[in-house]
């Protein structure tokens, strides 16, 4: 480890489509960090809303790369990571933005006092979320847009997002399996971002739908073999009910019906976790585990 901390370089990478405004707002605070090692790489999926022109006019130390079209979300973060020169990868949501001057610090600061972290995320303040209760925390998934993550994590430990995954299910992909290489995932209850969820340049409909299909093929790729069975039958009655209850049935069946066509590429990817780390996933989803010790 540096004995400064502020020596180590941190890469922000920020996927952004159809959001100009949202995303300018998003650089803005990630630029007002007081961190000196930063630099900052964005994806646009072209858009045509002048979100680039935008980028590059305000903010021309940001580095962007557009894509040829819509790769979705995590396709075009590998893309990100992959061009990145951090020793620490930091996601950020385009509508979000840190409400903690010193937030990057902090951060890189647990890494070094705890040598076993390998994901560290923000406490999210938003519409639909409240920030954590003056502890932090040991989590069982990290939610992307808010999260500083190892660069081992993507290059040795266990590689990029599938990019099958248009969106959803990668935070799983990697949270169960770094939890089952016995590294960890903690929320710190004093850095906090803000999410404006905003549905701007987002399709209902393409929501569902990848979002089903992603935790169904992730639980394909993670889940025990004498568990996997149960997880599929209680994904597909839950999510039935509920795409029913939105007017979504039809998407429901496609769903489905894509699962069944990549089906033999989410076998290709298989790695599941042992049944002491599923265990391990639903304390930590159930209970607040602010000691190591405690698991």
């Amino acid at each position: 480890m540096n004995s400064n901390n502020n020596l180590y370089k941190v890469s922000i990478v920020c996927v952004t489509y159809k959001r100009c405004d949202l995303v300018l707002k998003c650089l803005q605070s990630c630029l007002e960090q007081d961190y000196p090692q930063l630099e900052i790489v964005v994806i646009v999926n072209p858009s045509n809303d002048g979100t680039e022109e935008a980028i590059q006019q305000k903010y021309p130390t940001v580095r962007l790369i557009k894509t040829h079209s819509n790769l979705g979300f995590f396709p075009a973060l590998n893309l990100a990571i992959a061009n990145t020169t951090g020793e620490y990868i930091m996601t950020v949501d385009d509508d979000s933005y840190f409400l903690t001057e010193n937030a990057i610090a902090q951060m890189i600061q647990a890494f070094c006092s705890e040598s076993e972290l390998a994901v560290v995320t923000a406490s999210i303040i938003g519409p639909k979320e409240s920030p954590l209760n003056n502890t932090d925390r040991y989590i069982h998934v990290f939610k992307t847009g808010f999260t500083m993550i190892r660069k081992e994590v993507f290059f040795d430990w266990i590689g990029f997002y599938p990019d099958l995954f248009f969106r959803s299910a990668g935070e799983t992909y990697l949270s169960t399996k770094l939890w089952d290489l016995n590294k960890r995932i903690k929320c710190l209850c004093n850095v906090t971002m803000y999410h404006e969820q905003s549905i701007q340049g987002r399709s209902d409909r393409d929501w569902k739908f990848y979002g089903l299909r992603s935790q169904v093929l992730c639980s394909i790729m993670r889940e025990p073999y004498f568990y996997l069975v149960f997880s599929l039958i209680s994904k597909g009655v839950k999510s039935l009910f509920l795409f029913i209850k939105w007017g979504h049935l039809t998407t429901w069946i496609e769903v489905w019906v894509s699962v069944m066509i990549n089906i033999s590429y989410a076998f290709k990817l298989r790695n599941p976790i042992s049944w002491k780390t599923r265990k391990l996933l639903w304390k930590l989803e159930k209970e607040v585990i602010d000691d190591y010790n405690n698991l």
